[in-house]
């Protein structure tokens, strides 16, 4: 029999094309994660344990059953369960047999091995870490230079004879948030995002920042709610401290309307890492959807007070006080933002159009409105803020008929329909209550 215990660290079991990581109690068929129930576990424990002996089902009953007695047609049935999940059936036989009148034994050898850590399993060496670390930099700036930069240093990282898993997650983060931040067109950079995490996962299947980031692509790119939930949930148990998983668990939490937790986590995130100035940025954006405007705008301030050329934290303030009816004070972040080529017609613009609508700069705000649609001709515009702009100007209409386009193009950004509520104005209407409901969750 394999003791597992006299290895250093938590141990990790090899069988076929499956491993069990004890620890953590996952078992991975190649990259994928299987649940299992408790008692299926243990079963499946005691059998690569015994390693091609016979587990009998005396010694199965007393200690999965410890407390209660238990007919063989239980444990039959839970064997059962254990060879569905293991992919075998009726007739196939090839992993759990049964011994007859003993019980059970696994066919596959099981080899153990000590556990890795999870993000540079299988990596070579640690040569790309240099660029990781100036990649994983500019990727919180999120302008389009720093996140195209960004990128670049990712795939300047990746070596094809050993790729370097945590690049890996870097360059799918990266090519997510041009999606995400409305750079480019969302099906293109979310299907590169989702190919560079899968591989990832590939070489290293207990990798909680991709399983995170996964689960983000699946929320923002397919609105698969149950898919990025069970990749976030499995995030969650194989490492809870994660800066990724942490950030990621605030985002679904504001996609899902779950207010007060998104708060919460970003607090929790931000109690971890005090000086992270991303993490302080989550909270100001937690505290907007939450729509509590006044904290929002008070932490995203002292943000700025720390860093004043994080046109990020500006550009979120901008916006916080848009929502808190104070388009004036708006106007004054938007007008000193740097006016960056690649920024200014998906973010600044839009913000500026809606601020001068609010105050009653009607020309001024209908002039930006008809610059944008122009600029839409030749390059990539979200619809999702030429509707904020249309809706400010009380264009009904054309605010759902953006809308509609934006819900064609699957926008990232139609999560937020009922955390940011540019659209008073037309929310009971039919089409924008379809769209809101076929986004979810």
């Amino acid at each position: 029999m394999l003791d597992a215990r006299s290895i250093a660290g938590s141990p990790i079991y090899r069988f076929g094309e499956f491993r069990l990581d004890v620890a953590r109690r996952l078992l991975f068929k190649r990259s994928r994660a299987l649940p299992l129930p408790e008692r299926i576990f243990q079963i499946l424990l005691m059998l690569v344990e015994a390693n091609g002996g016979v587990v009998h089902r005396e010694s199965i009953a007393l200690q999965v059953w410890p407390d209660a007695a238990v007919a063989d047609g239980n444990i039959a049935q839970h064997v059962y369960l254990l060879r569905r999940i293991l992919g075998e059936h009726a007739r196939d036989r090839g992993i759990v047999m049964a011994v007859s009148r003993q019980g059970y034994r696994l066919a596959a050898p099981v080899v153990v091995e000590p556990e890795a850590s999870p993000d540079l399993c299988e990596d070579a060496a640690l040569e790309p870490f240099p660029d990781y670390c100036e990649a994983s930099y500019l990727l919180e700036r999120r302008t389009a230079p720093t996140l195209k930069r960004a990128i670049d240093l990712f795939e300047a990282s990746l070596q094809p004879s050993a790729p370097y898993v945590p690049s890996l997650v870097g360059l799918a983060r990266g090519y997510a948030l041009l999606a995400q931040d409305w750079h480019v067109p969302p099906g293109l950079a979310f299907a590169i995002a989702k190919d560079a995490v899968r591989k990832a996962l590939a070489i290293a299947p207990a990798s909680a920042p991709a399983h995170a980031v996964l689960s983000n692509i699946l929320m923002y790119a397919d609105w698969d709610w149950s898919g990025s939930k069970a990749e976030l949930d499995l995030a969650l148990r194989l490492n809870p401290n994660s800066s990724v998983v942490r950030a990621t668990v605030t985002e679904h939490a504001i996609c899902a309307g779950e207010y007060d937790r998104a708060v919460y986590e970003a607090k929790r995130a931000l109690m971890a890492e005090p000086s992270s100035l991303s993490r302080r940025l989550s909270l100001g954006v937690a505290l907007t959807h939450a729509c509590e405007y006044a904290a929002a705008i008070a932490c995203l301030s002292k943000l700025l007070e720390t860093d004043g050329d994080l046109q990020l934290a500006r550009r979120y303030r901008a916006q916080a006080l848009l929502l808190d009816r104070q388009p004036q004070e708006a106007l004054s972040d938007l007008l000193v933002l740097h006016r960056e080529r690649s920024e200014e017609p998906r973010f600044r613009l839009p913000l500026l159009a809606r601020a001068y609508a609010d105050c009653g700069e009607t020309l001024l705000a209908e002039q930006i409105y008809v610059n944008l649609q122009s600029i839409a001709g030749t390059e990539y515009i979200v619809p999702w803020n030429l509707a904020i702009v249309a809706s400010g100007l009380g264009r009904s209409d054309d605010a759902l008929r953006h809308l509609g386009q934006a819900f064609e193009r699957r926008e990232p950004a139609l999560l937020f329909l009922k955390s940011l509520p540019w659209f008073e104005s037309i929310a009971d209407r039919p089409r924008f209550e379809e769209i809101s409901h076929a986004v979810g969750p």
